[in-house]
């Protein structure tokens, strides 16, 4: 069913359901969540851990566009620093970039964050990060295909929210609340002499 459901799976007690019942009520639990785009950290933990496998056998990779590849590229030549911030696990962003169609990305990517520091859509997630990496938030920049996100980093001092809109990203609602736009990362690969 493509329509999301607006109430929970109830998954029943274990001594009111079979083995079954009980295995096919977190399984619909999951898909649910899954289907509300749910980013629970456990949620995306278990994830990570059913995708180990596919990435394990090759029979997953990992999709990146192909400007982030080119630009995460030139952005380690500079001494750039870039970390990684999703709602996916720190293990599934390692896989995702370790296995990707690309090949692995791992080396140029300085360090991860997940739901683990907070919320996307939470400033005090973009402040847990700054004080992790010992930098002022003003000089992070965060790129992000989701206004909330934005808006709850500029509410944390980060220096340079930047919208990022690719086909199939969801329709702006607030005209980019004045962030900067860019339609490739590789946008984002210039010296500020150049």
């Amino acid at each position: 069913d493509s329509a999301k459901s607006p109430r929970a799976v109830a998954i029943p007690p274990m001594d009111q359901a079979t083995k079954e019942d009980g295995i096919a009520a977190v399984v619909a639990a999951v898909e649910w969540q899954m289907d509300m785009d749910r980013k629970a950290t456990g949620l995306k933990g278990l994830q990570g851990l059913i995708w180990k496998d596919g990435y394990a056998s090759g029979e997953l990779k990992g999709h990146i566009f192909e400007d982030a590849i080119s630009a995460m590229q030139w952005w380690k030549e500079k001494g750039v620093q870039v970390y990684i911030y999703s709602s996916g696990s720190v293990g599934a962003q390692k896989l995702l970039f370790g296995s990707s169609k690309f090949g692995d990305m791992l080396p140029l990517i300085d360090g991860h964050f997940d739901t683990a520091v907070g919320l996307k859509v939470e400033a005090n997630s973009y402040e847990m990060i700054a004080q992790q990496l010992k930098v002022p938030a003003a000089r992070i920049v965060f790129v992000s295909d989701a206004e909330a996100e934005l808006l709850a980093a500029r509410r944390a001092g980060i220096g340079g929210p930047v919208m990022c809109c690719r086909p199939g990203n969801k329709p702006l609602t607030m005209d980019s609340c004045g962030f900067p736009v860019v339609r490739s990362l590789l946008e984002l690969c210039r010296c500020p002499d150049e």
